[in-house]
């Protein structure tokens, strides 16, 4: 009975431990792709990123001013802002940093909460197998 728990406790011990290393792999995976994008490969991501590529419809609307109310004019004035407002930060550069920050976020995040994890594990299989 007691070779049969020693069994199973190294089993969980080898594959908590296997699959909190895959996760620190991935997070450093993501920090490196991220990185070699940024600085070495610059054009790499560019199509990548949907979101960064596009623009909602925006259509003439210097001939609808010439009929539109006071209260129209004032909404088409406040819809053309908040779209060029929405170029800024939606589009460009501006948008492919967003989504660095967000990629480098999360492989830091896998990372610090994947590699605690592996290291107490793979230091009670050590201990196990010194034993």
């Amino acid at each position: 009975m007691q070779s049969k728990i020693k069994i199973v406790r190294n089993a969980y011990l080898y594959i908590a431990s296997l699959i909190s290393l895959l996760f620190v792999a991935i997070g450093a995976y993501t920090l490196l792709n991220t990185a070699i994008k940024t600085y070495l490969l610059p054009k790499a991501e560019k199509g990548g990123y949907s979101r960064c590529n596009e623009q909602p419809p925006i259509y003439g609307f210097d001939n609808a001013k010439g009929i539109a109310t006071d209260i129209q004019k004032e909404q088409l004035d406040m819809l053309l802002k908040d779209y060029e407002r929405w170029k800024e930060n939606n589009t460009g550069e501006e948008c492919y940093k967003a989504e660095r920050q967000n990629n480098v976020a999360n492989a830091i995040t896998m990372i610090v909460i994947a590699l605690p994890i592996f290291l107490f594990h793979w230091a009670l299989v050590r201990k196990e197998r010194d034993k």
